[in-house]
């Protein structure tokens, strides 16, 4: 329990830091009219409870304080539960409440909503080596999506 909730916030720090690409560019694969967005705040909530309860059952023996872990766990879980219930809050004020790495706003002002799906189908295809160089490039990552939309652009005859 506490090994999976650290992996998982530590995944999520990945993508916030623009160190981890892949879970934003998913978003974009999906079709329809709302614009997708990444909103990790309720689950990096939930596994900050859980790993704040793991490590409080792990250190609660040691300083004879059996209830200490509950209180704080049970308080970050109101809050995730909040931010989960008020998603519409955050996609108003994204200034606010979606703090994106710098890859993806300079995606989101060149290109397209058509071009961004194209560049997280593409990236499916790419092998796992040359994401690991793009996760941690993000000038080359971007170098890629411009000759991606280049490539890929539609002709007007």
């Amino acid at each position: 329990m506490l090994l999976t909730s650290l992996i998982y916030l530590i995944r999520h720090a990945l993508v916030l830091a623009g160190l981890l690409k892949g879970p934003i560019l998913r978003l974009f694969e999906k079709y329809g009219d709302e614009e997708p967005f990444y909103y990790p705040l309720p689950g990096m909530l939930v596994a900050l409870s859980v790993f704040v309860l793991a490590l409080g059952i792990l250190v609660a023996p040691y300083v004879r304080a059996f209830y200490l872990p509950a209180g704080p766990a049970l308080i970050l879980l109101i809050l995730a539960w909040i931010a989960w219930d008020r998603r519409e809050v955050a996609r108003r004020h994204p200034e606010i409440f979606m703090v994106y790495p710098r890859w993806i706003n300079h995606l989101r002002e060149y290109t397209t909503r058509e071009e961004r799906r194209r560049i997280a189908y593409m990236w499916l295809h790419l092998p796992w080596r040359t994401r690991l160089h793009y996760n941690s490039n993000d000038r080359a990552f971007l170098l890629w999506t411009d000759l991606l939309v280049l490539s890929t652009g539609e002709r007007n005859n």
